[in-house]
């Protein structure tokens, strides 16, 4: 069978099952990391909070940080739990390069680079991609150092 064929038979089935096609459709992927959109802030952990990303993976690191200079509020999305093992705290200072987007009225930030504590680290390279890529197994290979 042709796949041309293949794509509109499949096409008729979700368009005749009722539902199936606006529940597929309303499932949101998230943000890609873009570096055209690449900001650097700095400010204070105004709340620490763990949710799910990602369907069926572990919840993320999300710090909510108020801005030193503007005072604008960002939802900081760090990295999966398991990954990040620092001990942050509610009003530490922190510095995040990342990629930014808006959605609901609310501020976020991928976070690229994290420096708190006198340490970076390293989440993602230069183009985004997670250093937590290939799972748990590669926790102990991410980088973290000093300075930005």
């Amino acid at each position: 069978m042709k796949p041309a064929r293949v794509l509109g038979i499949l096409a008729c089935l979700i368009a005749a099952v009722p539902g199936l096609a606006s529940r597929a459709s309303s499932r949101q992927s998230a943000p890609f990391y873009n570096i055209d959109t690449e900001k650097q802030i700095e400010g204070t952990i105004r709340e620490l909070v763990f949710e799910p990303r990602y369907q069926d993976k572990a919840p993320f690191l999300i710090l909510i940080i108020e801005e030193m200079k503007t005072g604008e509020v960002f939802r900081a999305e760090i990295s999966p739990a398991w990954f990040f093992d620092y001990d942050l705290h509610k009003g530490e200072s922190v510095r995040v390069i990342g990629s930014t987007y808006f959605k609901d009225e609310t501020q976020y930030i991928i976070a690229r680079r994290l420096q708190c504590g006198g340490e970076t680290y390293f989440l993602r390279d230069s183009r985004g991609f997670p250093s937590w890529r290939g799972g748990q197994m590669k926790r102990a290979g991410r980088h973290r150092g000093r300075g930005m």
